[in-house]
């Protein structure tokens, strides 16, 4: 199964966040996953590297020109540098399952745009938002706020689901496992 996690790269987030993350990222690494992610060695996406590469699972990385030079630090990752960003989400949406681990304003632009393109296009790839810490709570909001004013319907929550915590998370990784249609 490959897994796309979608994460921060900057080391100057609080460390609570890596923490919650490295849960998750270890876990994942250990059930036979392989990694889909933003190719970086900082932060969160370290830690993904560096916990996959541990694992010895496949390493799929995709940046753009802007964060090519990192790509020296992550020995063992095949490593593609995209033209735009929205090239490197294309690369990204190739997967299995995508899990949305804590990030700024890159991960919450992946967020929507997986969100749009399996809502709009039918696309069955499950997307788990790990709002642990309620990192994800605006996101949220702003999605509640669109379904207020009409723009989107409820049924936008059919296309993604939230968990809250390491053990909500489990659960439902685990019953995509059952249902996997890889």
């Amino acid at each position: 199964m490959k897994v796309t996690i979608g994460c921060s790269s900057n080391d100057n987030i609080d460390d609570v966040y890596k923490k919650n993350s490295k849960e998750i990222i270890d876990y994942l690494a250990n059930q036979n996953c392989d990694l889909n992610w933003g190719c970086a060695s900082t932060s969160i996406m370290g830690i993904c590297y560096r916990e996959f590469l541990k694992g010895k699972r496949e390493i799929y990385g995709f940046t753009t020109s802007k964060y090519a030079s990192d790509i020296n630090n992550l020995k063992g990752a095949s490593s593609v540098v995209c033209d735009s960003t929205f090239d490197l989400k294309k690369n990204l949406f190739d997967t299995d399952l995508i899990v949305m681990l804590p990030g700024g304003t890159g991960t919450i632009s992946e967020f929507f745009t997986f969100l749009e393109e399996i809502r709009s296009n039918d696309k069955n790839v499950p997307l788990i938002v790990y709002n642990k810490d309620r990192h994800y709570d605006l996101a949220l909001s702003l999605i509640d706020d669109l379904i207020d004013r009409k723009f989107n319907s409820q049924d936008i929550y059919n296309y993604f689901e939230v968990v809250n915590s390491f053990d909500e998370f489990k659960k439902i990784f685990e019953n995509i496992k059952l249902n996997c249609i890889v």
